[in-house]
């Protein structure tokens, strides 16, 4: 096997090693992740833009036949690859791992990063780490051949000036780009399905929308996973008196709670389907009927859901109704990953530095020394799988604990 149009070699450097694509020579440096997104350009009308290149990743061989020949294309940061529900290009290979690699947008090329995958990664006989390319590529993973090209065509985003939004800090394009998003469908009644993985931040987007619409009642949030499939349905449309056992009084439930507010649906793709056939009645008609009332009484809510499932795909395998997908993808935000926006770190220690020292000036304590530039340097080099909130406990420890509080350290778990 070998690199389209190019060629493989070896590189005794101490960093690692070297490989060429069509005399295009990228260094495979272990575990260097956060690679920079696509640059950003200021147009005639003063708006900034930035430019995402699309990169089509085409099935060349593969256990599973019928992923034969299936080609997808993407123009985002960050394109995740292996067996997980939730990567971007999901491989039925037994030899490939659940987050086997990720490929993100560089300045002007593309970085392959493997994430420790068990069985690796290779171009040719050459098992990467880290590789930077700008053409054609032939990759394997276990079983499965993927012919990575970038296609050399971009799409133009609008960045918003600003570097927050509500409670959500960022300076990087990937932060901006969604701002700008954000700050467009705030004031309205558009229903948004916000996306991320674990500890992006999908509440705090949710809180900014509310906090910037014009809506008078409360923001009320239901954590769709954390109840209980039996009281699923009182907790969204309430219950009257001896509806059930333990059914002592009359209880609004969360739309009526949120009325004429907000109310946001985390993990709503925990939802059974027989319960996400009444959300989707709810969400056409605007009204409810409490569990054990035969009147309904209608509601002006406006409804934002979050997920860090890949909904359109459980839409697809029928484990997610797609008529509700529909309904609540009016509006599709995905908040990126840190992993894929480290320019972002600094600020984001800093301000979770000085949160911390205002609750300790309140209570007479001294303020915590901020943390040194080697600490920031070892944060960017950290792929943070719980993200922002993974690294508010790390800074959190570490301005306590100092150096041994530092990720990797098998004496502090985060």
């Amino acid at each position: 096997m070998r690199m389209l149009g190019g060629r493989v070699t070896r590189w005794g450097a101490p960093q690692g090693r070297c490989v060429v694509v069509d005399d295009y020579e990228s260094t495979l440096v272990a575990g260097a992740p956060g690679a920079r997104p696509g640059g950003t350009q200021l147009m005639a009308d003063g708006v900034e833009v930035r430019r995402l290149e699309k990169l089509k990743i085409t099935v060349v061989d593969s256990p599973d036949e019928q992923r034969q020949a299936a080609t997808y294309t993407f123009a985002q940061d960050e394109v995740r690859v292996g067996t997980s529900p939730d990567a971007d290009v999901r491989l039925h290979d037994p030899s490939v791992s659940r987050n086997h690699l990720a490929i993100r947008q560089a300045a002007r090329s593309w970085v392959l990063h493997d994430n420790g995958s068990t069985n690796g990664t290779f171009i040719g006989d050459l098992r990467i780490d880290t590789v930077r390319f700008r053409e054609a590529a032939m990759v394997r993973l276990g079983n499965t051949v993927l012919r990575l090209e970038p296609l050399g065509e971009h799409i133009e985003q609008e960045l918003s000036p600003q570097t927050r939004f509500g409670r959500m800090l960022g300076e990087s394009p990937a932060m901006r780009e969604m701002f700008a998003v954000l700050e467009k469908v705030a004031n309205s009644d558009l229903t948004v399905l916000i996306e991320g993985e674990t500890g992006t931040g999908k509440e705090l987007a949710a809180n900014g929308l509310h906090d910037a619409s014009s809506r008078s009642g409360p923001f009320i949030t239901l954590n769709c996973g954390a109840i209980p499939r039996q009281l699923i349905e009182s907790e969204l449309m309430g219950h009257v008196r001896g509806a059930f056992t333990g059914a002592v009084s009359d209880r609004p439930g969360a739309f009526l709670s949120a009325n004429n507010g907000t109310l946001f649906l985390d993990e709503v793709g925990e939802l059974p389907l027989d319960m996400q056939a009444k959300l989707l009645r709810v969400l056409e008609r605007r009204e409810i009927k409490a569990v054990g009332s035969d009147k309904t009484e209608p509601v002006d809510v406006r409804v934002l859901a979050a997920t860090n499932r890949n909904l359109a795909r459980d839409a697809d395998a029928g484990t997610f109704r797609k008529d509700l997908y529909f309904r609540l993808a009016v509006v599709v935000v995905r908040i990126p990953p840190l992993r894929t926006r480290m320019d972002d770190v600094p600020m984001l220690v800093e301000h979770i530095q000085a949160e911390l020292n205002r609750r300790r000036v309140v209570t007479g304590q001294a303020p915590y020394e901020p943390l040194g530039e080697t600490a920031l340097a070892m944060l960017q080099r950290y792929e943070f799988p719980g993200n922002v909130r993974e690294l508010r406990n790390i800074v959190e420890r570490w301005s306590v604990l100092g150096a041994h509080a530092a990720p990797g350290n098998p004496a502090v778990r985060s």
